[in-house]
């Protein structure tokens, strides 16, 4: 189990079933939730604006909505790479999206943070799915790297 996980989308329904079933996996020890990308990134600025220990705060997981007011999932994944990537080299993007748009998945392709595409609705066997493709295991805080873009 990772210890941060940090779900960036606007419905508040979504959120919601989605921190329940991240906890029903045991997917994470904590769960912060972010209703666009300007809300994410001011968190994860708050998280570096403690100081030396930011590192053990950083969420190992984002799953990020592409399509949301204020500030999109494109967007956040730019500011994120260029802000953000090299202070939190082990956080994983997970994007999840109700389209499943080619051209879409072709440009994500770009990002290395993003590790996956999940279809929605949110299920436990796409976080399991996610889990082992990542090796997390229940109670195992580490994250073996692989970068693969994959649809769920």
């Amino acid at each position: 189990m990772i210890h941060k996980t940090l779900v960036v989308n606007d419905d508040d329904l979504f959120l919601l079933i989605a921190s329940k079933m991240l906890n029903k996996a045991k997917f994470s020890d904590e769960i912060v939730t972010a209703k666009n990308g300007a809300k994410a990134l001011a968190y994860l600025s708050e998280i570096v604006s403690m100081g030396e220990n930011y590192f053990d705060k950083a969420p190992g997981f984002i799953f990020l909505d592409l399509n949301m007011p204020v500030m999109n999932g494109w967007d956040f994944l730019a500011a994120f790479t260029e802000k953000y990537a090299s202070l939190f080299p082990e956080t994983k993007v997970v994007i999840m999206s109700a389209s499943t748009d080619r051209e879409d998945i072709m440009e994500l392709e770009k990002y290395k943070i993003v590790s996956d595409f999940i279809c929605t609705p949110i299920t436990l066997e796409k976080l399991e799915g996610i889990k082992k493709r990542h090796c997390i295991s229940p109670g195992e805080n580490s994250i073996v790297e692989n970068h693969y873009l994959q649809v769920n």
